[in-house]
């Protein structure tokens, strides 16, 4: 199944929606970094999350593989004066690095082997000071797009670590059918390396003029 089949059957462009399925990735943004810092979503799919962080004032790099979704979703994009919409590889990410504040992905490493997620973690943790990571975790029991890997915490935990990231918060999210599950994990991991309390954004080159190649 490719990406953009799966995400025309679903409303995955209602905000409202995703400012509820979200809610506990947002806050954590909100919580660490503020208004008009650099965010990146790596792997924005729909590109709802992005809209939302930047209507909050960050300025976000959603970056995805798939052109013609960016292409898709490009109209709904640009009321969004700080969003940039970038097409590119999440296994080599065109920035350098320390550019972010935060670099999230929600729904993306699921579908990646143990070792294929440590190296795109690593990857994470050189262009931004923190990683935020929302998958499903072992106690969900649908795979939607069909290639899911449900993986422990405690997998989860080692996998970040072994990336050189040091875990500092994990938070559970998930409905069914209005029961709370916990299906979802979020992970907030940061570079021990470069201490994050007092954070400044730095200023790369403007993204808010890199706009997707029209190209094919």
């Amino acid at each position: 199944m490719r990406w953009e089949a799966f995400l025309s059957d679903r409303a995955h462009f209602n905000l409202y929606i995703s400012a509820l399925v979200y809610m506990p990735t947002i806050k954590i943004i909100r919580r660490l970094a503020r208004p008009g810092e650099m965010i990146l979503e790596a792997g924005c799919g729909s590109g709802r999350t992005a809209m939302l962080l930047s209507d909050m004032g960050y300025r976000v790099a959603a970056l995805d593989l798939s052109r013609s979704l960016l292409r898709r979703i490009m109209p709904a994009t640009a009321f969004f004066t700080g969003l940039s919409l970038l097409n590119g590889d999440i296994t080599a990410l065109p920035f350098s690095d320390k550019s972010f504040a935060i670099c999230y992905s929600c729904g993306v490493l699921e579908h990646f082997t143990p070792e294929e997620i440590i190296f795109l973690l690593a990857e994470q943790r050189r262009v931004a000071h923190r990683v935020l990571v929302d998958v499903p975790n072992h106690r969900c029991r649908k795979r939607s797009y069909g290639d899911e890997h449900f993986y422990t915490d405690e997998q989860w935990r080692s996998m970040l670590t072994r990336a050189g990231l040091a875990v500092e918060q994990v938070i559970h999210r998930g409905l069914d059918r209005g029961r709370y599950v916990g299906n979802c994990s979020v992970f907030l991991a940061s570079d021990p390396a470069y201490p994050c309390l007092l954070y400044t954004s730095p200023s790369p080159r403007d993204l808010s003029t890199s706009r997707m190649p029209s190209s094919a």
